[in-house]
């Protein structure tokens, strides 16, 4: 195993937010602030107040990104593209390991930058640790459905075959169970929060409203806590992107 020396990075910001709680526009408006890095892709948006734009990804989200840098290729693995992890990772083949993230830890350092994810908190935190975590659990489960339809709804499952949806697996799931769709939505929901209930710590950030994060107190005291250098201006070009979105 190769030596990482005694002391590990501590510049990752892992978002964990269940699937149409706007967890990607939260990652945009951390990454406007001058010391986190931004996944600069050109689909991305070369900035993270400019809208996510990949034509073949016609359902998504202008708020949506990819952990790709410039230069990064289309598809596969390289050095230019943070590569999925735990649950997600297994379905596409890939291992992802602690020292992989360790790895790129150190290669974006002294910059911070955000990990969004839609994983189980302590399994997330294991293969992380030491990181710095906000965490989403929002109030309202009956919104977030409602959100999640008008968003993730449209979202593929897997890039290699884009015509099979989130809409899909769930139509399958409660056809399977014998119960309707937002029935199933709302059991995977309850498992995934009641999950980060258990394992937030008093070190974690917890954001009940992705909506609360346009008020600049409450984003600075977010900063604050993460140690992050604000950049006002680059936070209100972010915050116009948030205030057009179309699904939340």
């Amino acid at each position: 195993m190769e030596n990482f020396g005694i002391m590990e990075e501590n510049n990752c910001i892992l978002i964990n937010f269940p699937q149409g709680a706007g967890g990607h526009m939260l990652g945009r408006m951390i990454a406007s602030c001058d010391n986190v890095a931004w996944y600069d892709h050109e689909q991305n948006g070369l900035k993270p107040w400019l809208p996510y734009n990949e034509p073949g990804d016609v359902g998504f989200s202008k708020m949506h990104f990819n952990k790709r840098f410039a230069g990064a290729s289309g598809a596969g693995k390289d050095n230019l593209r943070i590569p999925p992890i735990l649950s997600t990772a297994k379905s596409r083949g890939i291992t992802t390991t602690k020292e992989d993230m360790q790895k790129w830890k150190q290669k974006l350092s002294p910059n911070n930058f955000v990990y969004t994810n839609h994983e189980l908190l302590d399994e997330t935190k294991e293969l992380f640790d030491p990181a710095k975590y906000i965490v989403v659990i929002p109030r309202d489960i009956d919104l977030l459905i409602e959100r999640w339809m008008r968003s993730s709804y449209y979202y593929f499952i897997d890039p290699k075959d884009k015509t099979y949806l989130a809409r899909d697996l769930y139509n399958d799931k409660a056809k399977e169970q014998g119960i309707t769709m937002k029935q199933a939505l709302r059991n995977d929901f309850e498992v995934q929060l009641s999950n980060y209930k258990e394992h937030i710590t008093d070190q974690d950030i917890l954001v009940e409203e992705i909506q609360d994060v346009l008020d600049f107190d409450y984003f600075t005291d977010i900063c604050n806590r993460l140690d992050l250098v604000i950049n006002e201006r680059n936070y209100k070009r972010c915050k116009t992107l948030f205030e057009n979105r179309s699904h939340l």
